[in-house]
């Protein structure tokens, strides 16, 4: 027996097609991303409180900066005086691990620094005190968190993203997202020319200005083009390869002014920094093309600026 066809639904019980999300003003895209990123921030927090999580810091202070330099190009949007509140309070936050996290890359920087066995032992006692430094720095941001230091920028923040942004301030964010990303490109140029990779706070100016690259083409990936969107891969390589480059001048600088280890030691460990340091600012400069190559052997050869003799 042949069943009887099914019937057609009428009209009006067709289930609506889905709607396309369209971003058209800033706040449409900031809004869920600042919302995401927040997210992110929360989650590691009870991962540095329970001391478990060698990655924990690290992230926390990653979406510390990513919700700052958001919020630093979008003030304009979301009004300068609350912005700048909120960002401070961040800011607070920032330097308060930013002691424990340097403590614990010149742990990790000289972990990985190839020496031999009698200089490794002779450094060891240093080591120790440095380890008893960084749990220390750990305790104090931990009983910070604990302490809910972050409560009062977080929630004035979730607060300002509740609101409507004022319609005369909200702008056309295809527009606006080109500009920002095209603003932090600008500035990686311009630090990054004739820029010689001996100058360390000129490397370290550029790796920052890099990160920022990052965070904006991260922020705004939705509604760029292709030929931008692909701007944060390249950031993120050159990010790496300056951070490296800045940790292992931040562990020269240390070492240096040790005088708590026997001074055999002390130089072979400060010329296995030096060596690795000049083999990642060899990978800088490859990475940076030949364009790059020709600017910075006119960069080292131009003849070095006489100390002042006040």
């Amino acid at each position: 027996m042949m069943r009887p066809p099914a019937p057609v639904p009428h009209a009006s019980s067709t289930p609506p097609a889905p709607t396309i999300e369209v971003e058209r003003v800033v706040s449409d895209v900031v809004t869920p991303k600042l919302t995401q990123w927040l997210a992110d921030l929360g989650n590691a927090i009870p991962r540095v409180i329970g001391d478990g999580d060698d990655e924990a810091v690290h992230d926390l202070r990653v979406s510390l900066r990513r919700i700052r330099s958001l919020l630093r190009v979008v003030r304009p949007v979301y009004g300068r005086f609350y912005v700048d509140v909120i960002r401070d309070g961040l800011r607070q936050v920032a330097r308060a691990t930013g002691s424990l996290r340097d403590e614990e890359v010149l742990h990790e920087t000289i972990a990985a620094i190839a020496l031999d066995q009698a200089h490794r032992r002779a450094i060891e006692p240093w080591l120790v005190r440095r380890t008893q430094r960084e749990r220390m720095l750990r305790r104090s941001v931990i009983r910070m968190l604990d302490s809910r230091a972050l409560d009062p920028p977080v929630h004035r923040l979730r607060a300002l993203l509740q609101l409507p942004v004022a319609p005369h301030r909200d702008k056309e964010v295809h527009r606006f997202a080109r500009q920002v990303v095209l603003d932090a490109h600008l500035v990686v140029d311009t630090r990054r020319t004739d820029l010689s990779v001996s100058d360390v706070v000129g490397m370290h100016n550029l790796r920052i200005a890099y990160k920022r690259l990052r965070y904006a083409v991260e922020a705004f990936s939705r509604v760029l083009p292709p030929e931008l969107r692909s701007w944060g891969d390249v950031a993120a390589r050159f990010q790496k390869v300056l951070g490296s480059l800045h940790d292992h001048d931040v562990a020269i600088q240390v070492v240096e002014r040790v005088t708590a280890m026997p001074d055999a030691a002390r130089i072979a460990l400060i010329e296995a920094l030096r060596e690795r340091r000049r083999q990642i600012a060899d990978e800088y400069v490859k990475l940076s093309g030949p364009d790059y190559l020709q600017a910075h052997a006119r960069a080292e050869a131009q003849p070095p600026v006489p100390e002042s003799s006040s």
